[in-house]
């Protein structure tokens, strides 16, 4: 494990656009600074530019060796987030993985599994948690200015101008489409607000419904799922990457509503998002509560991130997302996909050939003995493994790869 730093050094993993946006939450923020950029391609032009102070350097394997860099952040396409999260960890590096934290729930217990045996924090980066909005909204709920909460509408959904089969929103094979992309938004807000209405960081559903059109590339492109709660609230959350939706969440209780517009923007943009809650009575009264934050809408994620590796703590606290969070949201995306049919091309036996670090198998010098089993024509290697009902290969592979 690495020690508590004083000041936490970044490293970034991937240097697309997200990850300037976080660059620039650590800049505006008081307990972190990027201090390297690791890239597949040190020449490209700019990197220096778009990252200034930061290190260049060439290969994720060198960032993670790289002594300097007690923390890293993780901005690759979805399918390399597990493999590097798990990479980190054995690095003894701390990590912030962007939404969503792995493809699958599977995968994301497998990160954390790593991570509690380094004893380093990890943590998904749904900054929308960490900005004042968050706690705000819960305050308001459980004031009851609204009155039981009863149900919620929660979307985020853009139009790609085009269909682009090689772009990440839709290629097959980097979980290209929308509820890995987008609704991961909507769900963990729909089960933050479903918590707050009874005192808790979130609440899972105990029943979701899916329902999607899949495209040319066999992701989603729009979708749509009931999310139902024991406390009797249901949500509808939707997501897509070829529809404009209206992008507002609404919370209806027994005498009103509560809306926020762009909710992980907090009705900003990815500079500055100031927070603004609408309160909307049945009586016609209508209040605009104004949160007024003005630092860099990154820099609350990067600074509680940083505190809490100070802190010597694996994971953050509420409304952060915890590890249990994330798991369940994760759990909620897993069944949404599973109701329309969506199994990525790259959780299939066909490509999944490596683990999920991707590494290839070795059996160290060492066979399972064969024997004759009845009703199989040749010997076969036995080894006895209790495990769960998994579902898929890419599910099952995991822990029989272990």
């Amino acid at each position: 494990m690495t020690s508590k730093p004083s000041h936490v050094r970044w490293g970034i993993i991937g240097p697309g656009s997200i990850a300037k946006a976080f660059w620039g939450g650590v800049a505006g923020g008081k307990h972190g600074k990027v201090v390297a950029l690791g890239t597949r391609d040190a020449s490209k032009p700019g990197l220096a530019d778009t990252f200034p102070g930061a290190r260049i350097v060439e290969g994720y394997d060198n960032l993670l060796r790289d002594s300097e860099v007690d923390a890293v952040y993780i901005a690759t396409p979805h399918p390399g987030h597990a493999e590097w999260a798990i990479k980190a960890a054995e690095a003894g590096k701390h990590v912030l993985v962007e939404k969503p934290f792995a493809i699958s729930a599977f995968e994301t217990d497998a990160v954390f599994h790593a991570h509690r045996k380094a004893g380093t924090f990890a943590g998904e980066a749904f900054m929308y948690r960490l900005h004042p909005q968050a706690r705000k909204l819960a305050e308001l709920i459980q004031s009851g200015v609204i009155g039981d909460v009863r149900m919620i509408q929660s979307s985020f959904g853009f139009q790609m101008p085009k269909f682009m089969p090689e772009h990440r929103l839709f290629a097959n094979d980097l979980a290209g489409g929308g509820i890995l992309d987008v609704c991961g938004y909507p769900v963990s807000m729909a089960r933050f607000v479903a918590g707050a209405a009874v005192g808790k960081p979130f609440l899972d559903p105990v029943k979701v419904a899916g329902a999607a059109h899949l495209g040319q590339a066999g992701t989603d492109e729009w979708s749509a799922a009931v999310l139902t709660f024991e406390n009797g609230i249901i949500a509808q959350v939707s997501g897509a990457i070829y529809v404009a939706l209206d992008n507002v969440l609404r919370i209806h209780g027994a005498k009103g509503r509560i809306e926020v517009p762009n909710f992980w923007f907090a009705n900003g943009n990815r500079d500055q998002g100031l927070g603004k809650i609408d309160i909307i009575l049945a009586d016609g009264t209508h209040e605009t509560v104004s949160v007024n934050a003005t630092e860099h809408l990154y820099s609350f994620e990067a600074d509680a991130a940083a505190l809490a590796i100070q802190a010597g703590k694996q994971e953050f606290d509420a409304p952060g997302m915890s590890w249990a969070d994330s798991l369940g949201n994760a759990r909620v995306l897993d069944k949404w996909r599973a109701d329309i049919g969506l199994e990525y091309e790259i959780e299939k036996p066909a490509k999944r050939v490596h683990t999920l670090d991707n590494r290839k198998l070795s059996n160290k010098g060492t066979a399972i003995p064969s024997r004759t089993i009845p009703g199989i024509k040749k010997q076969a290697s036995v080894v006895a493994v209790g495990f769960e009902d998994f579902r898929t290969f890419a599910s099952g592979a995991i822990l029989l790869d272990a």
